[in-house]
């Protein structure tokens, strides 16, 4: 099963009609017309003919990539990023400090 979702084949188009060009669109899956028909633009057509394709039933979902335009996605987008950069600050920083602690010039390394 294969789980298809509405909204990430945008809005229904008005003038798509699947019955209409079920010489092109639909030939080779008569057998599935009434499924293909139900169909509100031609991206969510061709969806259904590539499910129809590999043998698999046809489900739509409430739900396709609606959620990563949610709040929640954003923070936690925004919350790896902080990481991220916290994390490479802070290796840049350690670095530069054993640079400089074993640099030529240094008291300490002088010492040595």
């Amino acid at each position: 099963m294969t789980c298809l979702y509405a909204s990430d084949y945008g809005a229904a188009d008005p003038g798509f009609v699947a019955s209409r060009a079920a010489d092109t669109l639909i030939k080779g899956f008569e057998s599935h017309a009434p499924l293909l028909e139900q169909a509100h633009n031609l991206g969510e057509l061709l969806a259904i003919k590539r499910v129809l394709a590999r043998g698999e039933t046809v489900q739509w979902c409430n739900q396709g990539y609606g959620w990563t335009e949610g709040m929640q996605f954003h923070a936690l987008f925004a919350a790896i990023l902080v990481f991220a950069l916290a994390y490479v600050a802070w290796r840049l920083r350690t670095h530069r400090a054993a640079a400089r602690k074993h640099s030529p010039g240094n008291a300490e390394s002088e010492m040595r």
